[in-house]
Order: structure tokens, then sequence, then C-alpha cells
């Protein structure tokens, strides 16, 4: 869309209006308005008029002066070139609808009212269907591109979403795939904007289009008593040794956001950054971060170890109880055998 001065030969970025000057405006780059387009259809053309100091032909602060005045016949041809703007910027579907219009303002008007009134049933179905929306089949970017869509018409009508409601609807609207991050967004003691949102969404949609596989660790807990148990053979009764085909089943996790192992996106601090001055919270990352260490620290006063290694046991037996271990984040993870080291037996091989 482009504009251009009726009384000035010579170009000029932005035409300067005054009564006597007309400013020719043609839309012919511009989006075409459809039936459901018109909230991006609205800001491009009120850009425009604001930018050439015209809005107030459409919105009535520039009212047609008397016919006897010298301005009048000015007033009316810029009407006229808007209104012809106007009408070259809707969809010939469309058209129809301005068939009968006779001003930019009565055109500006009735376009508002057909698309932007204040219903109670379109707000009522608008918000039914958000609620209702799921990505299916669409890539990520046309769903997010749909329910913001829907978004800027509800706020066009004047009922707006506010931002923790718009991150609901779209985290609602994701398949299983994205378990993992809708928690973890969901987790975030701030709550993130749209724009945050979508590049957070893009970005982990692209990664699991990779089809990267990545298996949660299972965890062995191990009984680590005083030193009566130095007295206990290497393979006791009741517990038979662990087969050697166990060893190394488990598997490092690979956060499906961020790439890096050790952790899932649930828990990757590039989408829960740590809090500003909270220690606390930034140990307890650290902790759950390093859970799947291979280290084997024996002398430590605990009672009670956690290894995601058979090999560091001497006797297994396979747990089928229900109780798991919980983590920093407060997630669990299942316990698969249990075990006994013998302290002594372990020095010596460290040894």
């Amino acid at each position: 869309m482009s504009a251009g001065s009726t009384t000035n030969p010579h170009h000029n970025a932005v035409p300067s209006h005054d009564a006597s000057t007309v400013i020719a405006l043609h839309s012919h780059n511009c989006v075409k308005l459809t039936n459901i387009n018109y909230p991006a259809w609205r800001v491009q053309i009120n850009a425009l008029l604001v930018g050439y100091d015209l809005i107030g032909f459409v919105n009535g602060t520039k009212p047609c002066p008397a016919t006897t005045a010298d301005t009048y016949t000015a007033w009316c041809r810029q009407d006229q070139l808007i209104l012809h703007a106007i009408i070259s910027s809707v969809d010939p579907q469309v058209i129809t609808i301005l068939s009968n219009v006779k001003t930019s303002k009565q055109a500006w008007g009735t376009l508002q009212k057909l698309f932007a009134g204040k219903s109670r049933a379109r707000i009522m179905h608008l918000k039914e269907r958000l609620s209702r929306f799921s990505k299916g089949s669409k890539t990520m970017m046309q769903y997010l591109h749909d329910i913001k869509s829907m978004e800027d018409e509800l706020a066009l009508i004047n009922a707006p979403l506010d931002d923790v409601d718009l991150v609901i609807h779209v985290l609602n609207g994701l398949g299983s795939d994205y378990r993992e991050i809708a928690a973890a967004v969901r987790a975030r003691e701030h709550p993130l904007g749209f724009e945050e949102l979508h590049d957070l969404l893009s970005d982990f949609d692209s990664y699991l289009q990779r089809d990267v596989p990545s298996s949660e660790p299972s965890l062995v807990i191990t009984a680590h008593t005083t030193q009566k148990q130095r007295s206990f053979p290497r393979k006791q009764r009741g517990h038979p040794t662990s087969n050697d085909g166990n060893y190394g089943n488990s598997k490092r996790p690979v956060c499906q956001y961020c790439e890096k192992p050790g952790h899932t996106a649930k828990t990757c601090f590039k989408i829960n950054p740590p809090r500003r001055g909270g220690q606390g919270s930034a140990r307890q990352a650290h902790t759950a971060s390093r859970f799947v260490s291979s280290d084997w620290i024996v002398d430590s006063g605990a009672t009670h170890h956690i290894t995601n290694d058979l090999g560091s046991l001497q006797t297994t037996t396979p747990y089928y109880g229900d109780e798991q271990v919980v983590v920093a984040d407060g997630s669990s993870l299942p316990i698969t055998h249990t075990g006994l080291e013998d302290k002594g037996a372990s020095a010596q091989r460290s040894s």
C-alpha cells in the first residue's frame, strides 16, 4: 500500500496533511480482508491512516465541514480516496457488503460491526472452540497461529484472554509427545508470554522431528549397614548374585529440549531457570542433575544408597514393591533391585 499527495509534485515519505492537501492511498499491496482475517486487516489499515493523519475520517474526529466551507471540497475528495482504499483492500466476496456505503466512516463502521460486533454468542463460540482445540496432525506453527487468531478475535470484541489462560489453552491441546515440555512450563514460577511459549514449543518440536530416543534411568537401591556386614560372605543365601546381563541396563536420559544428558525437559534449567538469589533451589537442581553419576561412595555415613549401576553391588534381588524414589524436582523414579555391598570387600577392590 502506498500514498501520494495530489497537490505536491515532489515525493514526500509522509505527506503532511492539512485542509487543502489530498492524499491518494493505494491498497494493492495489502492483505485483502476476508471472513477470517479482520484483526490483521484492521491493524494494517489503521496503521496507514494514523501514519498519514487520516484516521479522523473513519473514527469521526474529522467530520465533514459545512457545504459552504472552503475545505468542503477537499474533505470530500480525501474521504472518497480513503473509501476507495478500503474497498480495494477487501476481498471480492466481502465487497458486496459495502455496496451502499457513501463515506469512509460508513465503510469502516460497517466492517467493524460485521466482523467485531459485541456478541455474547460469538464470545461463547470462540471460547468453547479454544477449550476443545487440539494440535492433531497440524504443524506447530499452524497450531499456534490458529490459537492466536482466536485470541485476537476475542480481544477485538472486548473479551481478551490473559497470558495464563492462553498458555493453558495451548498446553491442553498438545499431544502426549509434548508431556515433558508441558509439565516444565506449568512448573514455572513466572508464566510465559505467548511469544516465549511460541519459541519454546517451536524449538522442542524441531527436536522431536529428529526422533532422538531417550529413556528414564532405572535406579537400584542398596542398604549399607554397620560394621556387622563385614563378616558376611560375598554371596549370601537368599540373595542371588545378579546376572551379568543386567549390567549396564540403565541409560542416562537425554533432555528433549537442550539435548544434554543427565536430565529431561521437565527439569531443564533452560525452561525453568533457577530463582535469583535462591541458593537452595540451585543446590537441589545440581543434585537432581547428577543423580545418575557412576561414582560409588562407600564411607559416606549413610545407611542407604542409590545407584543406577548393578555392577556396584555384590548381591542383588529384584524389587517388586510399590515404593519409588522421589528426587529434588518432585518426580518419582522406579526401584528395580535391592542389594548389599560389603564395605570391607569394596575397600579391597578399590585398592
